[in-house]
C-alpha cells in the first residue's frame, strides 16, 4: 500500500476525499447523448439556461438542438463534415455545441475576438463550408463582417446568422433577405427528429478546438466523443465523491446554479459549460465578460452557488462592484491563468468566498489537474486528515439505501432558488468566520493547482536531459520538470493527423514546469518558454510574479527575461509593475529591488523595474502577455543601440 502512495502520492489525497482510483470502463456513447439527452430525461422542465432574462428549460434546449441537427442534415451536412460556430457565450453556442456532433459532423469552435486572418486560417485548414454566427460587436466590429470577408478568401459557402436577442424576452422579427439564413428560421422550419448516424465514439472527431497561438500558429486539437465524455466524468469524479455528484444519482445533481461570465469559445469556459450541462446545473449566460453590472444583476436575481471567471474578471468585480462583493458568498472557479496566492486571499476575504483553481489544456479536453473538495474543505474542518474523516462519514451515510432519494425529495420541496440562497449564505458565513481567520489560513493550501485527475497518466521530464524523473525522486528532492499528461481524455491529435502532438506513451508535453508535494499536489513554477536562464541558473518567473503580488499596492505584475547586453547569450531579470490607483507614485523601482534582496538568490533579483500606470498587455484569453513585454523591451534596447 505504501509503495502505491510513493509512486502516486495523489492517491493518498483521493482516499481522503472518497475518490476512486479509476472510473474505467467509460461509457461508449456520443457526446450529445451523454451530456444533453440524459440530463433532459431527468429534468425536462427545470431551468437550463438564462440569457437576457429569457429562461430555457432542458426540454426546450434539446428541442432546439435536434431541430438544428435535422436542418444541417437536410442541408447536406454529413458525418465528418466540419461546421464552424463563432458565437459569444449564449444559447446559440449551446445549440451548436450539441446539434453539430449529433449527426456526426465536427464542431469547429471559433473565437469571436479572432482576427480576420485567424478566422480565414482556421476555415481554410478545416475545409469548412458552413458556419453559424451572430451579429455582435466585439471590439467594435461585428462578427458577421469578419465572416463575410472570410467567405471571399475560403471555401465557406453557407453563413447561418442570429442575434443575441433572438433568445430573449422580446425577440426581434427578421425580414427575409436574399442570401441570409437566419438560425431561428431554420429551427422553426425543421422537425426535432434528426436521423440516427453511426458514430465510432473513440475514433470519430466531435470537435476541433484551436489552441491560443501565443507562441506560434494555433493548432487544431481534435477531440473525440469519447474524449469529451471521459474527461467530464473523471473531472467531476475527482472534485468530489460520487455520492454528491454522480452522473446518475448524485445528491447535488440538478440542484445548482452557476454564473457563467467566461467566454465559452475559450477552453476554460467551454470545459466548465459542458460539464455543468452534464450535471443539470442551470447556467446564467453572460455574453459580455466585461459587464460586471450584468453579473451582479444576475447574481441578485438567481443566487448562483458558483461563479466561473478569470483572475482579471475577479479584479474587475472587486474594483467596480465592491459593495455587492462584500459578503457575497460563493465558490469562485478561477482559470485561464494562475492566480497568485496573495490575490486569492484578497478575493476570499473581501467577498467572503472560496476560490478554487485548476489546470487544463485543450489537448487533454480541459483540466487534468485540479483540487478535491476534501482539500478545499480542510480549512473549515481542521486540516486534510479531519476533512477526510468527515467525508468518509458523509459518504457512508449517503450510500445507505434510500438516503439520497429522500434528501433529494426534501431539497425539491425546499426549491432550487431557496437552496441557492441558503448555500450562498452558508458559504459567506464559513469563509468569514473560519477561512479568513489565522486558523483557517494556516490550514488552507494555496498556490497549488491541485492533483492529477482520476485516470490521468502523468510523468515529469527533466528539462536538461529529456528523461522522466521518477515521481518519488521528484517529491523527495523537490525537483522540477516539464509536466506531461495523457489518459482517456487525451486528444486524437492535431488537425488533421491522428497521433500528431502525442509522444510514444500517448502523452502531451504541456510546456509547464512543475513541482509536487508529498500529497501529490502540483505547483506550476513556470512555462518552459518563460523560464529565465542566467549563467546556467534557472529563474522561474511565476515565483517572482507571486512574490510581487504580495507587495503592498501591486495590482498587476510580470517578470520576464531580457537579453543581457553585457553577457551575450545570457539573460537578466526585468519586472513590470502596475500599482493600484491609490498607490500610484508611491511604489519605486529601488523599493521593489530591495524587496527581493535576501528573498531570492542574487542572480534572480531584478536588474530593473518598470512601473506602469496602464494595464499590462493581455492575450485574447486575458493572460498577461509576457512574450509581448519581452519583444517590446528588445525593440527598445535595439533602438537605444545597446543590443544588435
Amino acid at each position: 500500500m505504501e509503495d502505491k502512495y510513493v509512486e502516486k502520492p495523489w492517491l493518498r489525497t483521493y482516499e481522503i476525499g472518497c475518490i476512486p482510483e479509476t472510473f474505467e470502463p467509460y461509457p461508449e456513447i456520443t457526446y450529445t447523448e451523454n451530456h444533453l439527452y440524459k440530463t433532459t430525461e431527468k429534468y425536462p422542465n427545470e431551468l437550463a439556461l438564462v440569457q437576457l432574462d429569457y429562461e430555457m428549460t432542458w426540454k426546450e434546449l434539446r428541442d432546439k438542438v435536434d431541430r438544428l441537427a435535422t436542418a444541417l442534415y437536410d442541408m447536406g451536412i454529413r458525418k465528418g463534415d466540419v461546421v464552424a460556430s463563432c458565437n459569444t457565450t449564449s444559447i446559440q453556442f449551446a445549440i451548436c455545441e450539441f446539434g453539430i456532433p449529433r449527426i456526426g459532423a465536427i464542431h469547429c469552435v471559433l473565437n469571436p475576438i479572432d482576427s480576420l486572418d485567424g478566422i480565414v486560417d482556421k476555415l481554410e485548414r478545416t475545409n469548412c463550408e458552413t458556419i453559424i454566427c451572430m451579429h455582435t460587436n466585439v471590439k467594435e466590429r461585428d462578427i458577421i463582417d469578419k465572416i463575410e470577408e472570410a467567405k471571399e478568401k475560403t471555401k465557406l459557402k453557407t453563413i447561418i446568422v442570429s442575434k443575441l436577442e433572438d433568445f430573449s424576452q422580446n425577440p426581434p422579427s427578421h425580414e427575409e433577405e436574399e442570401g441570409v439564413i437566419w438560425l431561428t428560421d431554420l429551427l422553426e422550419k425543421h422537425s426535432p427528429n434528426p436521423p440516427k448516424v453511426e458514430i465510432d465514439v473513440k475514433k470519430d472527431c466531435a470537435q476541433v478546438f484551436f489552441t491560443g497561438g501565443t507562441t506560434g500558429r494555433p493548432k487544431g486539437v481534435m477531440l473525440s466523443h469519447y474524449n469529451l465524455v471521459a474527461h467530464d466524468i473523471k473531472f467531476l469524479g475527482t472534485v468530489m465523491p460520487q455520492t454528491l455528484l454522480s452522473k446518475d444519482d448524485g445528491l447535488l445533481h440538478g440542484f445548482t446554479r452557476v454564473s457563467m461570465m467566461l467566454p465559452i469559445s475559450h477552453l476554460y469556459g467551454h470545459e466548465m459549460f459542458r460539464m455543468f450541462i452534464s450535471r443539470g446545473f442551470a447556467q446564467l449566460l453572460q455574453s459580455d465578460p466585461r459587464d460586471t453590472k450584468e453579473a451582479v444583476r444576475l447574481a441578485k436575481k438567481y443566487h448562483p452557488l458558483m461563479f466561473m471567471g478569470s483572475p482579471t474578471q475577479y479584479y474587475r468585480l472587486l474594483k467596480e462592484q465592491a459593495e455587492f462583493m462584500e459578503g457575497f458568498g460563493t465558490i469562485f472557479g478561477s482559470g485561464s491563468t494562475a492566480l497568485p496566492p496573495a490575490t486569492q486571499e484578497e478575493i476570499e476575504e473581501k467577498a467572503t468566498s472560496i476560490v478554487m483553481q485548476g489546470y487544463g489544456t485543450s489537448e487533454l479536453s480541459g483540466e487534468g489537474v485540479l483540487p478535491t473538495t476534501a482539500v478545499l474543505s480542510a480549512p473549515f474542518l481542521g486540516g486534510k486528515e479531519t476533512a477526510g474523516k468527515a467525508f468518509h462519514i458523509l459518504d457512508r451515510v449517503l450510500k445507505m439505501p434510500g438516503v439520497i432519494p429522500l434528501l433529494r425529495m426534501g431539497m425539491g420541496l425546499i426549491g432550487r432558488e431557496n437552496i441557492a440562497i441558503i448555500g450562498t449564505k452558508a458559504l459567506s458565513f464559513l469563509s468569514k468566520n473560519v477561512l479568513a481567520t489565522p486558523f483557517g489560513r494556516e490550514k488552507e493550501l494555496r498556490g497549488t493547482i491541485g492533483l492529477p485527475t482520476v485516470d490521468t497518466t502523468f510523468k515529469v521530464i527533466d528539462e536538461d536531459t529529456g528523461e522522466p524523473i521518477p515521481i518519488p525522486k521528484l517529491v523527495k528532492e523537490g525537483l522540477r520538470g516539464e509536466m506531461c499528461e495523457g489518459g482517456p481524455s487525451a486528444m486524437l491529435g492535431y488537425w488533421p493527423n491522428v497521433g500528431d502532438g502525442l509522444d510514444e506513451d500517448g502523452m502531451i508535453h504541456t510546456g509547464d514546469v512543475i513541482k509536487m508535494d508529498e500529497w501529490g499536489q502540483v505547483y506550476v513554477q513556470d512555462r518552459t518558454k518563460d523560464m529565465i536562464n542566467i549563467s546556467g541558473y534557472k529563474v522561474y518567473s511565476i515565483e517572482l510574479d507571486d512574490m510581487l503580488y504580495g507587495y503592498p499596492g501591486v495590482n498587476e505584475a510580470a517578470v520576464v527575461g531580457i537579453p543581457d547586453p553585457e553577457r551575450p547569450g545570457q539573460e537578466r531579470v526585468k519586472a513590470f509593475v502596475v500599482p493600484k490607483p491609490e498607490y500610484r507614485g508611491k511604489i519605486k523601482e529601488e523599493d521593489i529591488i530591495k524587496f527581493f534582496r535576501g528573498k531570492v538568490p542574487p542572480y534572480a533579483v531584478p536588474k530593473s523595474v518598470e512601473i506602469r500606470d496602464e494595464e499590462l498587455p493581455k492575450t485574447p484569453t486575458e493572460k498577461i502577455f509576457k512574450k509581448q513585454l519581452r519583444e517590446e523591451e528588445i525593440e527598445k534596447m535595439k533602438k537605444a543601440g545597446i543590443l544588435k
